[in-house]
């Protein structure tokens, strides 16, 4: 809308406040209750006194009242903000900061052709009218926020008009008021041309749009009538369920237009128009009020009657009207005034100011018509004076309409030409009434006939059927533009098909359209085009003021529109091919409709450039690195191209996606080069760039791709740079990995030597160290492919290097805290042949127990069951971690090797290659992915060897030392029916129970089974190394059996357990070493014989091996033998001393104490069969004593 729009919609609006303000009985009068309205000029009375009184309570003076607005017409006028007020100046609505030093210029007189003035009402300017609007310091808000729209009606009448705020892309509570002003400054047009008006000429006798709109009704009533019964009388008002009802009818056909016609029976034939019903609905739309629409009706009912046929002209209805209509017609003196003054500058504008009149009937009709304009003597003259003064001015109106026509078109009249621009206005006016006042934006559904019934005011109003279409376009546009509805503009889209298809017109014709001349302003110059070339220029220029800079313009809520605007510039705008100057890229051989596309791209994607760049300066200081800010905002640009903008401007030229894209990637590989050639290493500001402008080029790539396919042969490939980002990214990631690994090896360090080795929890039961350095792990990797840079399998080799080293250097560090097994053994105490002590008071000798290195103890003290739980746990831990880590790895490898598919596209069109964009490729990439993850094997290697040894360890430890004084120095100790299995399962039932608690389920069973193991090894020792204290009898192998038994079933635990055949496997040997006890002296003898000849024959023994019938064992079962022909055996060939001369029980209220290693082979019997020949001689020798005894044996009965 346009600023005389507004102003005159603030006249209507403050006269209505005024009038209810007055008339509510709010404001006291000095002489009266209430207040006269009919003395009173509403328009001349300062709004402020008015709020002021209501405040106040104070008496309404109107002469104050009238004081204080003249008053303020001499001050510059104020808007209201949240800074203050800031004052404008008379002459331009644009903020002047401080007040004025000067007065401002008063309102001068108009001067009519001729150099005779006559002194006429002037149509208040807009700074006036806003200061007549301004509030008082308690002012009301409405009032408020319409002086904030003048604010932007004087910002348009400059012609820097934003689209309204239903249409602009640009809010301004999305962006705020900076990011507006850059915006328009950044991306303002070369020419801004004024699409808010038509440019007609200025009426110079201040008439108000409402007067206008009246006025349009009176015209409308005069050439309606004639076709009206005599019977006819104003019809009630619509009712407002109906109006909610109605449906566009236009809207509808605009729809059937583009859904295709259906089959079925055609529609039913139009009715014919009911002309009262359409007039009382037009008449409401136009807000005439009923008093004032049978005003009309009644001044004009006998001037119809009186013209019949004849054409009608509007002098002579406002002459029609003065005459007619009397002042007891009027319900208030102010009415009628307004009534008088309105007619008075309708006979002005078309007679007085007619190029056809000369001065001096100029002056006689300036006297006349300031008369009739001063109501009280227009009223005291009645009569013949009136009647006298109208005929005067009817004989001039009928002079001037008897004036020979220009143009020879039938029905032509003098006012056609000499007052087009009034005609054209009110037509304007009439045509407004096909938009529904009570719902925004909509058509009401009886349009076609109020068009139909328009028709009747052509020959009145000098219209052609060429004028009606290039003026229905216009209102049509006018209001979409002031409410945003899509289905408005592609109605005109239509519309104004018909407009430009009629390309030939008779010449008289043709002339008189080229006789109706507007103003136009373009490159500071100012020329007149018709009135149908300027409704077509200034709808193209604004479609090219939307698409210099499509980006801001469309926003998410009038994307729908896009299309249309498109469409309808390249249906306008090439006729304007002469504006369109290419800036940068362009292939040749384009037309000028694919020349004009390109410059809108070209000047759009230049625009955004320029405001994201504005921005970024903005952000820079908040920390953000500017290029990586205006790379991720180009790649919303480019999103937002491409899936709003690129397909509808590719259907009008193919290469308008190519261009913005190339011209994306070109402005900021503009400002990206400089900053690479001065990097150095890789920081996070640095990488954040790098980052983004590598999302940006794969980013323009895949949607280039999209667009074009495989195909990259284009003039514009010449202007693509690819950005090389590997070339400077690869060693500065290197550098990265390194420090990462060294960081992360210095962490793994430090955590695992403060390891406790305490359960993280009850439900994580491994250890913290382990959780920290896979999460530091973790946390590399993520930064690694967050870092959305161009990789290549080094880098991912050296990265999965790094991490295998720092775990390998974990678990290494658990090996190294392990011992031997073999330490906590008991020192096997020296061979002995059983024999009962008959001296109890000789002194026994006592045997020494191996004492523990100290290093060997503190390593000791990090070894128990439950830390070495942990430690099994952790190593679990850690094998299941690398195997999510695998594959965690291979999915993000693959998906970012999957994103850089396209790192090559721009590379290719620079070269001029076919770029080729598959995965057949893939399979090899993850068949070299999967070789690089060997190095991960032997991190499981290492790994499950350290759980073996501590499996290995954990049952000796349990049983060798935990159990040690319960177990090994207990049971069988002395007697075998003093000390049986009771005195040591309840202590490793605890010890099974709190590894099951704290062992994670897939490493229950081998703990459970390594003590089991140890367990029988235990129990072999006891058996045959237990010492002078222990002997067993052929009646004690039953006993020792159930023990076995009860031992078994512990670990068995009734199926919860071990599984029955892999106890009876660990128990075998011991089931074989009972079996010897209850055989008789002479049989293990003769078994010991037989074994060693085998033993003979052997010229390297195995060491250590024990299968239960070998030499070793038989001999010591026959030393622990209770039984007096095995004593006197070993007596006899081994020289054993008595088992009654040694005391192998360890000192009391201490624990045993183990001799060191180097003195298990040098003071007692060893288990190895080899130490045992070394310390009695030879190996010849022994056999040679050994063959003698068995011979000896032979031949002597026991």
């Amino acid at each position: 809308m346009d600023a005389c729009y507004m102003l005159n919609r603030f006249h209507h609006d403050r006269h209505n406040l005024l009038e209810y303000l007055l008339s509510s009985g709010l404001i006291r009068s000095r002489s009266a209750a209430s207040i006269d309205l009919a003395g009173v000029d509403l328009d001349s009375i300062s709004p402020d006194y008015v709020i002021e009184c209501i405040l106040s309570g104070s008496d309404f003076d109107p002469s104050e009242a009238t004081r204080r607005y003249f008053e303020s017409l001499r001050y510059p006028i104020t808007a209201i903000s949240s800074q203050g007020k800031p004052l404008f100046f008379l002459s331009s609505p644009d903020p002047a900061g401080s007040p004025p030093h000067r007065a401002a210029p008063s309102v001068s007189t108009t001067e009519i052709a001729g150099k005779s003035t006559v002194h006429l009402q002037i149509i208040p300017d807009v700074s006036s009218e806003i200061n007549v609007l301004s509030t008082s310091e308690n002012g009301i808000d409405n009032i408020a926020s319409e002086i904030n729209e003048v604010n932007e009606v004087s910002r348009s009448e400059k012609g820097i008009r934003n689209v309204p705020n239903k249409f602009n892309g640009v809010s301004m509570s999305e962006n705020g008021t900076d990011s507006i002003e850059v915006s328009m400054e950044g991306h303002k047009p070369a020419n801004i041309v004024d699409t808010t008006s038509l440019n007609l000429p200025e009426l110079t006798t201040g008439l108000r749009d409402v007067d206008m709109q009246e006025t349009a009704y009176e015209v409308l009533l005069a050439c309606i009538l004639p076709t009206l019964p005599q019977s006819f009388s104003a019809q009630p008002p619509i009712p407002e369920e109906k109006k909610k009802d109605k449906k566009s009818l236009l809207l509808k056909r605009l729809r059937s237009k583009k859904e295709g016609k259906k089959e079925g029976p055609g529609p039913p034939s139009e009715p014919e128009i009911c002309y009262p019903d359409i007039l009382n609905l037009i008449r409401a739309q136009m807000e005439i009020s009923e008093a004032m629409d049978e005003l009309m009706k009644q001044g004009l009912r006998s001037f119809s009657q009186r013209k019949g046929d004849e054409q009608i002209s509007i002098p002579f209805i406002s002459l029609e009207l003065l005459h007619s209509i009397s002042k007891l017609d009027f319900q208030t003196e102010r009415s009628r005034t307004h009534f008088i003054k309105r007619q008075a500058n309708i006979l002005e504008e078309l007679l007085l100011c007619s190029a056809n009149t000369d001065s001096n009937m100029r002056t006689s009709l300036g006297i006349l018509l300031t008369k009739i304009r001063s109501s009280e003597e227009w009223v005291v003259n009645s009569g013949d004076s009136q009647v006298e003064v109208l005929t005067v001015i009817q004989r001039y109106a009928s002079m001037l309409a008897d004036s020979a026509p220009k143009f020879n078109l039938h029905g032509e009249s003098c006012c056609w030409t000499s007052s087009y621009y009034f005609n054209m206005r009110l037509y304007e006016k009439l045509l407004c009434t096909i938009f529904d006042v009570l719902e925004e934006g909509q058509i009401v559904e009886e349009a076609e006939d109020i068009l139909e019934l328009m028709k009747l005011t052509w020959a009145t109003l000098g219209v052609t059927q060429e004028l009606h279409d290039a003026l229905i376009v216009w209102v049509l546009f006018e209001k979409f533009n002031e409410t945003g509805q899509v289905l408005l503009l592609k109605y005109a889209l239509r519309e104004i098909e018909n407009v430009i298809s009629k390309s030939s017109y008779e010449s008289n014709e043709e002339a008189y359209v080229n006789s109706i001349l507007c103003s136009i302003e373009e490159d500071g110059h100012k020329r007149n085009l018709n009135l149908v070339d300027t409704v077509v220029f200034k709808i193209s220029a604004w479609c090219r003021f939307q698409l210099e800079d499509y980006h801001l313009h469309f926003s998410q809520d009038n994307y729908p529109v896009f299309g249309d605007v498109v469409k309808l510039m390249v249906m306008l705008g090439t006729q304007y091919h002469d504006k369109f100057e290419v800036m940068r890229v362009l292939a040749p051989g384009t037309n000028l409709e694919m020349k004009m596309l390109h410059f809108f791209v070209e000047k759009s994607i230049q625009a955004a450039c320029n405001h994201v760049t504005k921005m970024s300066d903005n952000i820079a200081s908040s920390g953000s690195h500017p290029l990586a800010v205006i790379a991720n905002e180009l790649d919303l640009i480019a999103e937002k191209e491409f899936t709003k903008f690129s397909t509808i401007l590719c259907s009008y030229y193919s290469e308008a996606g190519r261009v913005a894209f190339i011209l994306l990637h070109l402005f900021y590989g503009e400002r990206l080069k400089p900053f690479l050639e001065e990097i150095t290493h890789l920081s996070e500001p640095l990488n954040a760039v790098l980052s983004a402008a590598n999302n940006l080029e794969l980013s323009l790539a895949r949607k280039l791709y999209s667009l074009y396919g495989e195909s990259v042969e284009s003039p514009m490939n010449q202007y693509v740079d690819p950005y090389q980002i590997p070339n400077f990214s690869s060693p500065l990631i290197l550098q990265w990995i390194q420090a990462q690994h060294e960081k992360i090896l210095e962490w793994t360090n430090r955590a695992v030597e403060l390891e406790d080795w305490e359960p993280l929890s009850s439900n994580k039961k491994q250890a913290n160290s382990a959780v920290e350095v896979f999460r530091i792990m973790e946390e590399t990797i993520e930064q690694f492919f967050s870092s959305n840079l161009p990789m290549d399998t080094i880098h991912l080799r050296f990265l999965l290097i790094g991490i295998s080293r720092s775990l390998e250097a974990y678990v290494l560090h658990i090996v190294d805290q392990q011992v031997d097994k073999t330490i906590l053994y008991p020192s096997k105490p020296i061979l002995t042949r059983h024999s009962e002590s008959t001296n109890h008071f000789i002194k026994r000798k006592h045997i020494e127990q191996r004492e523990l290195e100290e290093k060997v103890t503190v390593k000791l003290k990090s070894l128990t069951v439950l830390k070495l739980c942990v430690k099994l746990n952790t190593l679990r831990y850690i094998r299941n971690q690398l195997d999510s880590m695998e594959d965690s790895i291979t999915e993000s490898w693959r998906h970012l090797q999957l994103g850089l598919s396209f790192s090559d596209y721009f590379p290719c069109i620079f070269k001029g290659h076919k770029f080729t964009s598959s995965t057949k490729n893939f399979l090899a990439t993850d068949q070299s992915v999967d070789e690089l993850f060997t190095v991960f094997d032997d991190v499981r290697k290492s790994s499950i060897e350290a759980s073996e040894k501590i499996l290995d360890f954990i049952g000796a430890r349990a049983i060798f030392l935990d159990l040690r004084q319960s177990f090994l120095f207990s049971l069988y100790r002395g007697s075998v029916d003093q000390a049986r299995s009771e005195i040591f399962i309840p202590q490793l039932d605890q010890v099974l129970d709190r590894i099951c608690d704290l062992i994670i389920d897939e490493l229950r069973d081998q703990v459970v089974l390594s003590i089991c193991r140890a367990s029988m090894e235990g129990f072999i020792w006891i058996l045959l190394d237990g010492g002078p204290s222990r002997a067993f009898s052929e009646s004690n192998v039953e006993h020792m059996q159930e023990d076995l038994t009860i031992l078994k079933d512990l670990f068995i635990a009734n199926g919860h357990g071990l599984p029955p055949d892999e106890v009876e496997m660990e128990s075998k040997l011991v089931h074989g070493i009972l079996d010897l006890y209850a055989l008789k002296t002479e049989m293990i003898i003769e078994m010991l014989m037989h074994a060693s000849e085998q033993a003979n024959g052997n010229s390297k023994p195995a060491v250590g091996t024990r299968t239960g019938k070998d030499a070793q064992t038989l001999l010591r079962v026959l030393c622990h033998k209770k039984e007096r022909g095995a004593s006197k055996f070993l007596k006899l060939h081994y020289q054993f001393p008595r088992s009654s001369e040694y005391d192998d029980l360890p000192e009391s209220n201490q624990t045993p104490k183990l001799p060191s290693l180097s003195g298990i082979f040098k003071r007692s019997q060893s288990i190895d069969w080899s130490s045992t020949l070394t310390r009695q001689g030879s190996l010849k020798s022994f056999k040679k004593k050994f063959q003698e005894a068995a011979s000896e044996i032979r031949k002597k009965p026991w």
